[in-house]
């Protein structure tokens, strides 16, 4: 096994670290369309233009507050179907809990922007850096992060091993009452009278209500700090540019024939609309040349290297290939590196949008992606410089500068 680590590399890393401590100190957490994420994206485009001799900013508007706070319709959609069910009208209130459970279902399950038009529109800021080869561009290496925080996330805060059942429980019960339902209208349809078992089922109903309001206090108002997940991305993409940027030819990269582009998109945390945004203003670059893609994203600790072979809640599959090449160039590299797939009711992450675009995308993560899983820091309050490992950024910087160097070895 080759170990190949560039020797500016642990300088490289206490950079970055040194960088997203810095703009956590100065700007503090990151919501999506807040002056705080822009000055973040403004100080990240004057770090980029020192290596890149330009870096742009690209405004684009979208609903973040959306994500956060969509299942408060369904709460009510929930209250109002179990009140149509004590009226006794058991189709009026399965249509209803349909409709909840479907839209619910393409706004978190697909993103699909649904419910966005009810909630306030705010300007974001991705922002774009491009060093280009020595000689024609053959293709191109996408190496992308994002720069905005979540809100912290309320069933982290405590017993982070019960995540899996405080997000599963709210919704057994909606989908409980959309089931029991259309049981009853399907019930007076074939047999004309009311289940025997429809006051116990309604009483579990109510208890239900519980359980589905604590998704409506899902998330707190206020941003996380986001080093690991994922200031850090943004930050050490400005070290990748220093590394690979020719000195002697100012916009200009050390690879051959390979075009690289730096991305730091803004409203991940809101439905990874930064990347879509960024995907339709750069259609036309994406397809003019072949396109790779490594996404980083929620760096935390050496040991948690994976790539991800699947996207948004596991509806997207991510390049196979892709994939392979980048577990043997970590390995490489001497890091135990192994896939992952992104579970159901687990997100996404900007490969999801860039994959869709038609790039040979994955994402880098570095975090522990089991079902089961108690320490997380990220989307809490806790999610700080203290908890990323130094090794973990050392070894995505090492790793995303092999690929780009095999890549272009290839063309």
């Amino acid at each position: 096994m080759t170990h190949n680590r560039p020797p500016m590399i642990p300088a490289a890393a206490a950079r970055a670290l040194e960088r997203t401590q810095t703009l956590i100190a100065q700007f503090g957490g990151r919501l999506a369309g807040s002056d705080a994420c822009r000055s973040t994206a403004q100080s990240l485009r004057a770090a980029f233009e020192t290596h890149c001799g330009r870096a742009s900013l690209e405004a684009f508007t979208t609903h973040p507050s959306t994500f956060t706070q969509f299942y408060r319709i369904d709460t009510v959609l929930y209250l109002a179907g179990l009140a149509l069910l004590f009226l006794r009208q058991p189709l009026l209130a399965g249509l209803l809990l349909f409709s909840m459970f479907a839209a619910a279902s393409l706004q978190f399950g697909w993103y699909v922007e649904l419910y966005d038009r009810f909630y306030p529109l705010a300007t974001c800021h991705n922002l774009t850096a491009v060093l280009e080869p020595r000689g024609e561009p053959r293709q191109q290496l996408i190496l992308s992060g994002h720069h905005d925080s979540a809100n912290e996330l309320r069933f982290l805060q405590h017993n982070q091993k019960l995540y899996g059942l405080k997000i599963v429980i709210p919704d057994f019960f909606r989908v409980l009452a959309m089931t029991f339902a259309w049981v009853w209208a399907g019930w007076r349809w074939v047999i004309g009278g009311d289940p025997a078992f429809t006051p116990w089922v309604l009483g579990l109903l109510v208890v239900g209500i519980y359980f589905v309001f604590t998704k409506f206090f899902l998330f707190e108002p206020w941003a996380v700090p986001g080093a690991g997940d994922n200031l850090i991305a943004s930050s050490l993409l400005v070290e990748l540019a220093g590394m690979l940027r020719d000195p002697q030819r100012p916009g200009g990269s050390l690879l051959e024939h390979t075009r690289l582009v730096f991305a730091s998109f803004d409203a991940e945390e809101a439905g990874l609309r930064g990347s879509r945004a960024w995907v339709r203003a750069h259609r036309d670059e994406l397809a003019s040349l072949p396109a790779y893609a490594l996404n980083i994203d929620s760096i935390y600790q050496v040991s948690e290297i994976q790539f991800l072979s699947s996207d948004l809640n596991s509806h997207i599959r991510l390049d196979a290939e892709m994939v392979k090449r980048c577990l043997a160039v970590a390995q490489g590299c001497g890091f135990p590196a192994r896939t992952a797939v992104m579970r159901f009711a687990g997100g996404g992450t900007d490969a999801a949008e860039l994959a869709k675009a038609g790039a040979h995308a994955t994402t880098l993560i570095a975090m522990p992606s089991g079902v089961v899983r108690d320490g997380l820091v990220y989307h809490t309050m806790r999610d700080t410089v203290d908890a990323i490992e130094p090794a973990a950024v050392e070894a995505c910087l090492a790793i995303a500068l092999a690929l780009a160097k095999e890549i272009d070895g290839e063309a």
